[in-house]
């Protein structure tokens, strides 16, 4: 979703100029009336100015309808904004009617099945915020912020501007920001203390690279004794790459193909500091793999899990993965494919959707270097970038 404004002399004009431009798909965020800046215009009529969230990806489709009916603009706005209703309580005669019909049904169920998702955006159309906190909620939702997050933020950072004369929107908003990350946790090892780690996520987001990552961070940069244990059998590929890398870390790497195998090869590694497992990807909602992953933590019985998200998730395939991976009370976030995607959003979104902490984030494919601990500041600033 993106944010864009309108202003025009009336609300009627500026309705007009959205449909016209971006289509009957367009939900209204905010209104109000704006004078603009200078004495020349201080006693000029205040100009209307609207705030509209839209898909880009529908606005051919919106603009192709909007040119069969745009001369019934005017009519579809006097019904309080409920553009289908009013288009099909005006009376047309037959031949304006031929042609309309399935394009009306079309795009009511296209719009009513939007509104639903988006009901909690109706509620904020008449909060009032500080030209400042707009601006930043504006930046928010463009960086792929949820909608109902940013408004929360922007909802909170208005009380707290109240209550602190002088303090900075930009300021407010990062703090909280901030706060909703939380505090970055890598893995902690502990001296003389063997760390399980336990890395699941969906299929496709990298986590073998990414064991492959840690174990060489782990080695190589903290001198640290890592080993591997990869339950992945399905995948010929993910064999041979960790052989590959084991071979050149100088890292033990045992491959099990019987789940009651684990607890024995863990033990066959007690020199080790810290023991990555690797695990298949399945997609989610796949019950199978839902109960291999519990009965290998049960065996494992691993201090630490690490669910892998790529950063190029959308957020209703996010929920799918979290909601089949519910089963497992503590883990902590790793982002994947961050060099995939110019947005921030999706990281802000997770963390508020799970209450999980972030440990580390992956920028590329090169190993060891391509992984870091999580900077919840750069992510924040990242978050703010117009």
């Amino acid at each position: 979703m993106l944010v864009k404004r309108y202003r025009a002399k009336d609300m009627q004009e500026a309705m007009d100029t959205v449909i016209k431009e971006l289509g009957s798909d367009a939900v209204l965020l905010n209104s109000r009336k704006v004078r603009k800046k200078g004495l020349r215009y201080l006693f000029q009529r205040p100009l209307q100015e609207v705030m509209v969230a839209y898909d880009p990806a529908k606005i051919p489709i919106a603009k192709k309808i909007n040119r069969t009916y745009s001369a019934y603009a005017p009519k579809l706005l006097n019904d309080g904004g409920n553009e289908i209703n009013a288009l099909k309580a005006t009376e047309l005669n037959r031949e304006q009617m031929e042609g309309l019909d399935s394009r009306i049904d079309s795009l009511d169920r296209m719009l009513n099945g939007f509104i639903d998702k988006f009901s909690f955006v109706k509620r904020d159309i008449t909060y009032d915020y500080t030209s400042e906190v707009e601006a930043l909620l504006t930046v928010l939702i463009n960086n792929q912020v949820r909608d109902e997050l940013a408004h929360q933020i922007a909802k909170e950072a208005e009380e707290i501007l109240k209550k602190q004369q002088g303090a900075k929107a930009r300021d407010v908003i990062e703090h909280l920001i901030l706060e909703k990350l939380g505090t970055p946790e890598p893995i902690r090892l502990k001296k003389y203390n063997r760390r399980i780690v336990l890395v699941v996520g969906p299929t496709g987001v990298g986590k073998t690279t990414t064991i492959v990552k840690l174990a060489a961070e782990l080695s190589i940069k903290q001198k640290k004794k890592v080993g591997i244990i990869n339950t992945d059998t399905y995948r010929i590929a993910a064999q041979e790459q960790l052989k590959t890398y084991s071979d050149i870390l100088d890292i033990p790497l045992s491959v099990v193909y019987q789940v009651s195998e684990i607890g024995q090869t863990i033990n066959d590694m007690p020199d080790r500091e810290v023991v990555f497992i690797d695990t298949a990807g399945k997609c989610p909602g796949n019950l199978q793999h839902k109960e291999d992953i519990k009965a290998i933590m049960e065996c494992a019985a691993p201090e630490e899990v690490l669910l892998c998200v790529s950063a190029t998730t959308s957020f209703p395939a996010l929920k799918e993965i979290l909601d089949s991976y519910e089963y497992i009370d503590n883990f902590k976030l790793l982002i994947t494919k961050l060099d995939e995607t110019k947005y921030r959003g999706m990281i802000l979104n997770l963390c508020w959707y799970t209450k999980k902490m972030l440990a580390y984030v992956t920028t590329g494919q090169n190993v060891p270097d391509d992984i870091e601990q999580a900077d919840t500041l750069s992510i924040t600033n990242h978050l703010l970038r117009e």
